[in-house]
């Protein structure tokens, strides 16, 4: 008994010294644990209504499209608030790229090249950076920045996008009356392979255009 009495004493000794702070852990563990679960699932709530308005908003622009009604406004007030709603998730940029087609339509390529900008500056995923790059390559060379478009191609770097970059790249020096130089970008273009029918053929009419030959006969 005396043996029991001096462990039961000892028990009481060590939970008057440690017993609150084995308390307030396990508490804290516990409330890290409910607070990791509560975050996680308020995550993944976030992503499931930035998934459903970015379907809704691709929804609008293809219906808009379609009906060639000018909804291009809509499109640009839906997108922006999808950004601002949820400004770090991947939906941010896919909506900046909507938004960027849809400025571009309603002539507003200042507004485009914000949303581009955006993307390379913000997107989650480095895929989608050549395609904004490109896009902003394009809207200089519409607005005659010819070694604006040509820097930011160079950004853009090899890859899948190697086809598009020389095209664009022979537009560009095409512009400037480089045209040996266009023409080079352009064979250089071609030379890619897997290129679809009517990238080949736009190529070779490009080609032509500058009073070149898309394959020119070899030398007897």
């Amino acid at each position: 008994m005396a043996a029991e009495e001096e462990q039961i004493e000892e028990l009481k000794s060590w939970w008057s010294e440690k017993g609150k702070g084995v308390v307030a852990g396990v508490a804290i563990g516990l409330a890290g644990v409910i607070g990791w679960t509560s975050w996680q699932s308020h995550l993944h709530a976030q992503a499931e209504r930035a998934s459903l308005r970015y379907q809704q908003l691709v929804g609008d622009a293809l219906i808009g499209a379609a009906a060639a009604r000018d909804d291009h406004a809509r499109t640009l007030a839906r997108a922006e608030a999808l950004i601002g709603e949820f400004p770090d998730s991947p939906y941010a940029s896919f909506a900046s790229l909507v938004a960027a087609r849809a400025a571009v339509a309603s002539n507003a390529p200042g507004e485009a090249r914000r949303h581009l900008q955006r993307v390379v500056e913000h997107a989650p995923f480095p895929e989608l950076v050549p395609i904004a790059r490109l896009r902003l390559a394009r809207l200089m060379l519409d607005a005659g920045e010819h070694d604006g478009a040509l820097a930011e191609l160079e950004n853009v770097g090899a890859g899948p996008f190697r086809a598009r970059v020389a095209e664009l790249r022979g537009d560009v020096q095409r512009a400037r009356g480089d045209h040996a130089a266009a023409r080079r970008s352009y064979g250089a273009a071609l030379s890619v392979g897997r290129l679809s029918r009517a990238a080949v053929i736009r190529l070779r009419m490009k080609l032509d255009d500058l009073g070149a030959l898309a394959f020119p006969p070899p030398s007897s």
